[in-house]
């Protein structure tokens, strides 16, 4: 009966990272570039980013990161107690059922934190700036993975003449 439940909870904690995969996918067009995007000359002119802007902008990316590696570090911190107590002897399954819970909350946590940072970047620079934010990063995306010669590692080169 150990194994089975054992078997189970492993394959609940795989299919919880499959779901998030796909969820992360299904997300895409919710998703923020990564890094400080907007101290790119390119898209700060793109966007018509004032120094104000930036300076917002660099100070809600300051006060998200700092939240997020709270978040990510609860997020290890509840992985490891679950997979203390599925390596127990005396297997205790509610146990190992809370313990679970807890560990998806701290994800979701981490989840909801990064939204909190796009709402907070959609509300800065509206409708027309966020969405031509989403457009800029979205063929940046689709020139790298098709090798695109413009961009290399993500960095836009300058034409050669």
């Amino acid at each position: 009966m150990k194994k089975v439940t054992i078997f189970t909870l492993i394959c609940l904690l795989a299919a919880s990272g499959i779901g998030l995969a796909r969820g992360a996918r299904g997300m895409e067009g919710l998703k923020m570039p990564h890094g400080k995007w907007w101290r790119m000359p390119e898209v700060a002119k793109k966007l018509e980013l004032t120094s104000e802007e930036q300076q917002k902008l660099d100070d809600l990316f300051v006060q998200s990161r700092r939240r997020m590696i709270d978040l990510k570090s609860n997020v290890q911190k509840e992985k490891l107690e679950l997979e203390m107590i599925l390596d127990q002897q005396n297997f205790d399954e509610s146990a190992c059922m809370d313990r679970f819970k807890k560990f998806q909350d701290a994800r979701t946590n981490l989840t909801n934190e990064r939204f909190r940072f796009l709402i907070e970047v959609r509300k800065l620079l509206g409708l027309d700036r966020y969405r031509r934010l989403k457009t800029e990063f979205r063929d940046r995306r689709v020139h790298r993975m098709k090798g695109h010669p413009e961009f290399v590692s993500g960095r836009r080169n300058s034409p050669k003449q």
